[in-house]
């Protein structure tokens, strides 16, 4: 099954029964696709402003099952960035968190966002594998 199409079925079944009710495979699925396009697309500071930062406390475990390692320590560290419970679930209070960024963590979201788009980790092409190897347990 072509990636592209899996996720957007994941994604479609997120919008219908939340992440709770998604298997573990479009977990994966709609967590990587949408931190990819969401953060190559507007940056760290949108990704978690908007809805795709509902899913980010899982991007590094989604990351790390199809084998992008780099980039899943790149999420860890963007989470990082709201201390050590990660982003909250809440979409207000990420938009705030994000807000005070600017000035105290904004160098760290520009390092983080550079390591992103050099990172070699090709996620379109690690779907593609993933879903190739079978559903996760």
């Amino acid at each position: 099954m072509n990636a592209d199409l899996a996720a957007q079925r994941a994604l479609d079944r997120l919008a219908k029964v939340g992440f709770e009710g998604l298997s573990d495979t479009e977990r994966v699925l709609a967590t990587v696709w949408l931190f990819d396009a969401k953060v190559a697309n507007g940056g760290f500071a949108a990704y978690f402003s908007g809805p795709a930062g509902d899913l980010a406390f899982y991007a590094p475990r989604a990351l790390t099952a199809i084998g992008a390692d780099q980039m899943a320590r790149i999420a860890a560290r963007a989470n990082g960035l709201f201390g050590p419970a990660g982003p909250p679930q809440g979409r207000d209070a990420r938009r705030e968190s994000v807000r005070g960024f600017s000035a105290a963590k904004g160098p760290e979201i520009d390092v983080l966002e550079a390591l992103f788009y050099e990172c070699p980790d090709d996620l379109d092409e690690l779907l593609e594998a993933f879903l190739v190897s079978g559903p996760v347990a």
